[in-house]
């Protein structure tokens, strides 16, 4: 017996034994886009090497989500985008585990053509599931598709004016769930609580149409919320909400999430097509003379940059690869990748940097200063969503499935009872007479047709 238990905590203390990890939201657990796993694949093609793959209802272009055994998705479908759709597949069969439906409560001014009303991407706690969709609806479920509370911020604010769409995601920082909403009404930064759906507090910002998502940063021994978009980045106290600091020096529209390592932040979509690198230390008030570390020309309009190893990776839209040194921001190389127009961040894991292009190539680099093409792998259909790793595996998500790519499960897996299947009902069903739905309202079923009715109080 104790050979055994010497031999178990072996396991657990081997350098290269990384414990598992979930890929929770946007960027994946620390905002980044890296994973610290190793054993991540590096070859395979729309057959080869791929675990599972499962069929999506509608369009989307919002990343994978993934915790334990759970994979969540948002897809939307119908003629104005406004049948929403979450779904949840186990990570290592694929099977559907439930479905929740949803109808829109607003219809958007505009839509990304391939993304529909799902282009943010969920984020979950592990307890629930939040999703923001692009018709204003904001979204939490419990992990097994359940209801616990819904907002049409459409109605609240009003709808969300912007000629592409929604595509801010939301951010978990602990019990707060931070949205940014940026258009040409008026813009705001909203933080919720998570178990409620209650403001703690609302922000106007001084931004027009912008399609980046916030992320938390810790500065000094104080949570932020970051916020790129309208010529500036702005630094937000997580608590109250209030404006902190600002560095101008973007464009008028972005669309890449800025990324932080250590003291820094780096920012994509800078002025005259450049990345910039800010200091963080002793930010407050107007820091554009005096914290701007460098700036580099990088084509960068759409994916998000990388940080990982002292060095900071951008991807061009047109598919040129950039890696700088984060200290002083010296090129270390600028390479061509195939694959056409690239839209999807590249992710970093077990010493590799993927970056996915809009005609479905992943291209796999080594990560590090000599640039080294280690495979270029190939599926059957368009890829405009951000990939994630998680559990050993990269989650990809094309514009008809979501492909698991890794090795194998063991047998058996992901056999468990089938949960179920939540659906809108058609009209409105007979309700008792003490339930009165308030002026924002969602109504469901399940497969044994119990009614879940959400509604909050007007404020």
């Amino acid at each position: 017996m104790t050979r055994r238990l010497l031999t178990l905590l072996t396991l657990f203390l081997l350098p290269g034994a990384a414990p598992a990890e979930n890929w929770p939201g946007w960027r994946g657990p620390d905002h980044d886009g890296v994973s610290p796993e190793k054993g991540l694949p590096t070859r395979w093609s729309a057959t080869k090497n791929v675990r599972w793959k499962a069929e999506l209802p509608g369009s989307g272009v919002s990343a994978p989500v993934v915790w334990g055994e759970r994979v969540f998705v948002t897809a939307s479908d119908g003629r104005l985008g406004d049948r929403l759709h979450l779904l949840c597949f186990h990570r290592d069969s694929g099977k559907t585990l439930w479905h929740a439906r949803f109808f829109g409560s607003a219809a958007s001014e505009g839509q990304f053509a391939p993304g529909g009303m799902a282009v943010p991407t969920p984020a979950t706690d592990g307890k629930r599931v939040f999703a923001l969709f692009g018709t204003g609806d904001l979204i939490c479920v419990d992990t097994d598709g359940r209801p616990v509370w819904v907002r049409s911020l459409a109605q609240e604010y009003g709808p969300f004016r912007n000629r592409w769409g929604m595509a801010a995601s939301p951010v978990l920082c602990g019990d707060l769930l931070v949205v940014q909403v940026d258009h040409p009404s008026a813009s705001y930064l909203l933080g919720v609580e998570t178990a409620t759906g209650a403001n703690r507090w609302r922000t106007k910002r001084d931004a027009s149409v912008n399609w980046s998502s916030p992320v938390p940063v810790t500065v000094g021994k104080k949570l932020q919320i970051v916020a790129a978009g309208t010529y500036a980045l702005r630094g937000y106290a997580a608590d109250t909400g209030g404006e902190l600091w600002s560095v101008q020096g973007l464009q008028m529209q972005c669309i890449p999430t800025p990324v932080a390592s250590g003291d820094r932040l780096f920012a994509a979509g800078g002025r005259d097509s450049s990345v910039l690198s800010v200091r963080l230390a002793g930010a407050r008030g107007d820091l554009t003379k005096t914290h701007i570390a460098w700036r580099a020309r990088s084509r960068t309009n759409i994916p998000s940059p990388l940080v990982l190893g002292g060095l900071c990776y951008c991807v061009e839209d047109s598919g040129f690869a950039n890696c700088f040194k984060t200290e002083g921001g010296e090129r270390v190389w600028r390479e061509r990748l195939s694959g056409g127009k690239y839209s999807a961040s590249p992710v970093a894991g077990d010493g590799k940097v993927y970056f996915a292009s809009e005609s479905g190539r992943v291209t796999v680099v080594r990560a590090g200063p000599k640039f080294e093409v280690l495979a270029r792998n190939d599926v059957d259909e368009s890829v405009v969503a951000s990939p994630a790793l998680s559990q050993g595996c990269l989650f990809l998500r094309g514009d008809r499935h979501l492909y698991c790519i890794g090795e194998p499960a063991q047998s058996g897996a992901g056999q468990g009872e089938r949960l179920p299947d939540y659906r809108p009902v058609s009209g409105w069903p007979k309700l008792p007479e003490d339930v009165k739905l308030g002026p924002v309202s969602a109504v469901a079923t399940d497969s044994s047709d119990r009614v879940y009715v959400c509604s909050r109080k007007a404020t």
